[in-house]
């Protein structure tokens, strides 16, 4: 229910606390919907006038997984090969052709498999698409060294939005902002629990964030993670 003229909310309850995440279509994210063919190698056209940098993929009619892409995946090495699930935990999947036709995405159109999580005949599908601008968004990889002073990551920019999640092992996908603070109050993607108490987990300067956590979820020994950051 978005149907509030100075906002948006589901519901009106006191004691519930509640944050939302707005983007608009703008040069680094785009908003794309198609009905599903089942045919290896569709090309679908965007807008982002940029190489898409992580894609997520919803079938809207019928029930399935999120499909991700991102540019980061398998250590940046064919990562059009690979997918995560945005609504779970597990590690980095091999998807051969099934997923994004083993087809690196354009600055014009990005390509889909046969997969049902983005393009099974029929299916009415739900694309989101992100790019980096220069101060204002990122994505990227980077290895963690499993120390509590942990990598380094320069975007550019302070970030008042992190995402973050384990690739190439387990993990949620956390997500952090500079309203409810990067180091106390813990959120993750695949998950309907509300907020929960952590370690301090990202140190935000005004050229990026930095690692202080050397659990698994953010900076296992040797082990790859994506991000997506945002001003």
């Amino acid at each position: 229910q978005w149907d509030f003229n100075d906002g948006f909310n589901l519901y009106n309850n006191a004691s519930v606390q509640q944050i939302g995440y707005m983007w608009k279509r703008h040069a680094g994210m785009d908003v794309v919907t198609a009905t599903g063919n089942g045919v290896a190698g569709r090309q679908i056209p965007h807008s982002l006038n940029a190489v898409p940098e992580m894609i997520w993929s919803k079938p809207r009619s019928n029930a399935d997984h999120w499909k991700v892409y991102h540019k980061g995946l398998n250590g940046g090495t064919t990562p059009e090969q690979w997918f995560l699930n945005l609504n779970a935990s597990s590690a980095e999947s091999n998807g051969g052709t099934q997923i994004w036709n083993n087809t690196a995405p354009t600055s014009t159109h990005f390509t889909l498999g046969t997969d049902q999580g983005t393009n099974y005949d029929g299916y009415t599908y739900l694309y989101l698409l992100f790019a980096s601008v220069d101060g204002i968004s990122k994505l990227g990889s980077y290895t963690g060294n499993g120390s509590m002073t942990g990598p380094t990551v320069t975007t550019g920019f302070q970030p008042r939005l992190i995402i973050a999640k384990a690739a190439s092992t387990s993990g949620g996908w956390l997500i952090y902002d500079s309203l409810r603070g990067f180091g106390t109050d813990k959120l993750t993607l695949n998950s309907s629990n509300g907020a929960s108490n952590s370690s301090d987990t990202f140190d935000v300067s005004s050229t990026g964030f930095s690692i202080v956590d050397n659990s698994d979820v953010v900076n296992g020994s040797n082990e790859s993670y994506i991000y997506y950051a945002h001003a």
